[in-house]
């Protein structure tokens, strides 16, 4: 098939980590078949990031109880491909907090990199009542001198 001669060239590129999906579960998620099935909140953020081709490999909505704090997806791609999913997120009107490339370390080796995309929570949500007191400031700041 054409598509798993494509994923498998896009497998064997050295700057991806080993860690991470197989082509057939990357196949099902450009198919928008999730399991386990994705947080409600981080959802329409992950479908509008892979039908524009971001190749997702993770996301959490974030929060209390969940693996991350803040709504956050993590991507395949080299080092232009954050700009280019960054472009998509801002094109489409996400809120984009941050973006940054990762490693981590397993077993005592490092593995990655990868890039991680954090967005900020809405807005009447528990999650944004409880962000950091140092970006509470900061909006204020923000506001006081608007």
């Amino acid at each position: 098939m054409k598509i798993d001669a494509q994923l498998e060239g896009k497998r064997s590129d050295p700057s991806r980590t080993p860690f991470r999906p197989e082509p057939d579960a990357i196949q099902r998620a450009q198919a928008l078949n999730f399991e386990p099935p994705l947080d409600e909140g981080i959802r329409d953020i992950v479908v509008t990031l892979i039908a524009n081709g971001v190749e997702a490999f993770q996301s959490c909505e974030g929060g209390r109880g969940h693996s991350f704090p803040e709504p956050t997806v993590q991507f395949e791609g080299v080092s232009s491909e954050g700009l280019r999913a960054l472009s998509v997120a801002l094109a489409n009107g996400l809120p984009v907090k941050t973006i940054r490339r990762t490693w981590g370390v397993l077993d005592g080796m490092i593995h990655g990199p990868w890039w991680e995309m954090t967005f900020w929570p809405p807005k009447d949500s528990q999650q944004w009542l409880d962000r950091d007191t140092s970006e509470r400031y900061a909006e204020q700041l923000s506001t006081r001198d608007a």
